[in-house]
């Protein structure tokens, strides 16, 4: 069965007397799959009374008609009888005020953000709830798995700005200095790091107001793990009470495209360890936001490690909530966000959400029905593709694709400089420096890695690795690159490599790590420049919209570009058996679609496509070895879905405003080809798929082996 349906029940929405019809639709549309949120304030109405009639008569309802269920443990919305009983548990912000919980747009019943889980008794009351909840869930055969936090963060105000982040609580204060002591052993080694003079961890307190990078990415690291530890807990006591499969997802995008990532601290792929399957949300608006949708999917695909990955919550195609609404979006535009999931690797696909919500911020957002429940063409368009999933369940439901020969370096502690750097306002830079390098890619169809800065395997297989934002990627990977290098591989990095050290002070050298001589040059000056003109290659160009320019001094490496006044701008060195790239201008921002996936923060940002950028790294790809793009239509991405069957599976999709025709070269031997779903013909002819795709169409194809 592929997984497929949509996010249902959170709170008041949808009321009961409208459960029966809803789900009797569902199911006659082909869904067999609905995410509900258990609420904590709308189960335990009272001190350590849970209405299990409620989740029951859910579950009920949902069995009646052939609907498997995930329930997920909604614990930031705190009953009102624990915010009035346990106020000594609320978080504490930065200006050590307690943050009284209330209504959030993910939580309109109220109670946001909850209590503080560093407080051993906050935990015994989630726990007593999962454990009270379990007891009368784990009998029902249709709850299919649990979810033991919505989209693992650390929570941020929204409504300050810079956005307040927490919690200085005396509990996570606490743990923050048993976290520093672990990290550094002795407090004279912290006060090396940070440049300060305390004398013992006691004295140190989370930082607050004026930025410094040392102290604020230790807190927000610490952060991050502390979400970890928490959905471990979570996780483990719900493996203890039963032993269905434990399951979340990353926030809008995931990580990679979150522009507040030093606020809400998340790391995916720590988070994606701790679960048997692994997702991600996405809330595109527009068809000019697949690239950015794609790179999350690529993202959360290489956070999981190998786990089955779904795409857990994808707008459901309206755009807008309360008096500003956008409408609905396109049938076309829809078919777009759906297949571009599945064709990077999800084999579960669950909208958000069916029903419009009529309490709240999101007041009348985000749903695939009509005000009251009824079709649109959008729930149309579900129909449609969730019939044509299942019905190709042997490729869809499990499917290899060709391994990637290219990667992308995802540097947290870069995103995190960029954040504090900006007065904690925005990591938007480092955000669109590495969509701008995969946009390249998603356009010609290349395969891409993400690789985590401190999680990643055997670097050979890459013929190309680029690093954007390098400003502070980690020690570990920084002579991982190194030894990459020397071993023939080659590698192309962004302005400012390892300025900030092991420690996040300011490197004696730039580029850091011993990396001045790995790229034949060192660092002379770096001043802010948006437009930038260089000259080499094919002759002059224009690169908009970049960042930084970096000039050089004690040049060895051989200049590929050159400013206006014919200094270094692009240079290259071998290394070893290989070659290290190093350019002084940010190519991928020079590309980069300026996009954002998430439900919280949005872009208004006017896309970048300096053309020069794109071809020096497509002609970088092809010195390197990496196949050309096997579609000879230009804008249409394709993607094969390899099973061991006896068929494998395409999807397609024309991303230009005019139909398209062209050939795909296929690696195995076929003996035809159905169009399952779309507006497309194709045949096989001489090993190539020969087809012709309307304008911004979609397709799905079944290739007989």
């Amino acid at each position: 069965m592929y997984v497929f349906g949509t996010q249902y029940l959170r709170g008041a929405t949808p009321e009961r007397d409208q459960w029966d019809r809803d789900m009797e639709n569902m199911a006659k549309m082909g869904f067999n799959t609905l995410r509900a949120w258990l609420v904590w304030n709308a189960c335990e109405k009272a001190d350590g009374e849970i209405d299990h009639e409620y989740i029951t008569g859910f579950l009920d309802c949902a069995k009646k008609h052939g609907l498997d269920v995930g329930l997920l443990f909604h614990l930031h919305a705190a009953p009102a009888w624990a915010i009035k009983k346990y106020p000594q548990y609320y978080y504490v912000n930065e200006d050590h005020q307690p943050f009284v919980p209330g209504i959030r747009a993910n939580t309109p019943s109220g109670g946001w953000p909850g209590l503080c889980f560093d407080h051993d008794e906050v935990r015994e009351l989630e726990e007593r709830f999962i454990r009270g909840v379990i007891s009368e869930t784990k009998s029902y055969s249709n709850v299919a798995f649990y979810e033991p936090m919505n989209e693992p963060h650390s929570w941020v105000d929204l409504a300050k700005r810079p956005s307040g982040i927490f919690c200085y609580c005396d509990a996570s204060t606490k743990k923050f200095r048993t976290w520093l002591e672990k990290k550094y052993g002795n407090i004279q080694t912290l006060n090396d790091a940070w440049g300060h003079f305390y004398g013992n961890f006691d004295e140190i307190l989370p930082p607050r107001w004026m930025n410094s990078y040392c102290d604020y990415t230790d807190f927000r690291l610490f952060t991050m793990e502390n979400v970890v530890e928490e959905i471990d807990f979570r996780t483990k006591v719900i493996k203890a009470c039963d032993n269905k499969p434990v399951i979340a997802h990353a926030w809008g995008g995931g990580a990679i495209t979150c522009s507040q990532l030093g606020g809400m601290a998340f790391d995916d792929w720590k988070n994606a360890a701790v679960f048997d399957k692994w997702g991600f949300s996405a809330f595109p608006q527009k068809a000019d936001d697949c690239s950015s949708l794609a790179l999350g999917c690529n993202a959360t695909r290489c956070a999981a490690q190998g786990k089955e990955v779904w795409q857990s919550e994808l707008t459901a195609g309206i755009n807008g909530t309360g008096l500003h609404q956008n409408g609905r979006i396109d049938d076309k535009t829809f078919n777009k966000f759906s297949l571009e999931s599945i064709r990077h690797g999800a084999t579960g696909l669950l909208y958000w959400q069916y029903r419009k919500e009529r309490f709240g911020s999101e007041f009348g957002g985000f749903s695939m029905t009509d005000y009251a429940g009824g079709p649109t063409n959008l729930s149309r368009c579900a129909e449609k593709l969730c019939r044509t999933l299942n019905k190709n369940e042997d490729v869809f439901g499990k499917y290899e694709q060709d391994k990637a020969r290219v990667a992308l370096v995802f540097s947290i502690r870069s995103y995190l400089a960029d954040w504090v750097s900006n007065g904690r306002m925005s990591n938007k830079d480092a955000v669109d420096s590495i969509n701008g390098y995969y946009r390249m890619l998603w356009e010609e169809n290349i395969i891409t890695d993400i690789i985590h800065e401190e999680i990643f395997g055997d670097l050979s297989q890459y013929r190309l690795i680029i690093v954007p934002s390098p400003y502070a990627v980690s020690e570990k990977l920084a002579m991982a690159l190194k030894d990459y290098i020397e071993k023939g591989g080659v590698v192309l990095s962004d302005p400012y490599f390892g300025a900030f050290d092991k420690d996040m002070k300011l490197s004696r050298q730039v580029p850091g790590y011993g990396f001045a001589d790995v790229f034949g040059c060192e660092e002379d000056d770096i001043v802010i420049r948006r437009t930038v003109k260089l000259t080499g290659g094919a002759g002059e160009c224009v690169l908009e919209g970049n960042a930084q320019k970096e000039t050089f001094r004690n040049v060895t490496s051989r200049a590929l570009y050159a400013y206006e006044d014919g200094t270094p701008a692009i240079l290259e060195n071998s290394w070893g058996k290989g070659r290290a790239i190093i350019s002084g201008v940010n190519l991928g921002l020079s590309y980069s679609a300026r996009t954002l996936v998430g439900d919280d923060f949005t872009s208004s940002d006017k896309a970048n496509s300096s053309i020069a950028a794109k071809e020096f790294v497509m002609k970088l790809l092809d010195e390197c070895g990496v196949e050309k793009n096997r579609c000879s239509a230009e804008g249409v991405k394709v993607s094969v879905m390899k099973t061991e069957g006896a068929a494998d599976g395409i999807i397609m999709i024309n991303s230009l405003s005019k139909p398209a025709s062209g050939e795909y070269a296929l690696d195995r031997a076929y003996s035809g080809v159905s169009v399952e779903l779309g507006g497309a013909t194709a045949e096989i002819k001489d090993g190539k798929l020969v087809f012709t795709i309307a304008d911004d169409e979609s397709a799905v194809l079944r290739l007989i082996k």
